[in-house]
């Protein structure tokens, strides 16, 4: 959001407003009025910088829940630990039973 420029503060009146009975203005009164239109002015444009900002951070949280729902479907998807073990342990068994049979093989391979 931007900065609003500060405003000097309005020193109160003189004379305060006198109620009822009509003639209680003084001089200061429309430049406070203004001060205070002025302020309104500021209010509403930060209110609606905020507005934009508060829609915007709602796309973003939308767009990381969808990529969060992503991430999580894709690591359903991969292989468990225990599916891994075992892919490892055929391999290692594999290899000890190509080892050891090594030249049982090799004498195969030659008749």
């Amino acid at each position: 959001m931007s900065r609003r420029p500060e405003l000097a503060p309005i020193n109160p009146p003189d004379r305060p407003l006198q109620s009822g009975g009509g003639g209680g203005t003084f001089d200061g009164m429309e430049a406070r009025v203004a001060a205070l239109e002025t302020h309104v002015g500021y209010i509403r444009r930060d209110i609606g910088e905020f507005k934009a900002d508060v829609s915007e951070m709602r796309r973003d949280i939308e767009d990381l829940k969808v990529g969060q729902a992503t991430l999580t479907e894709r690591v359903n998807h991969l292989p468990s630990k225990g599916f891994i073990f075992t892919i490892a342990i055929a391999i290692v068994g594999a290899t000890c039973t190509f080892i050891a049979l090594q030249d049982h093989i090799k004498a195969f391979l030659t008749h």
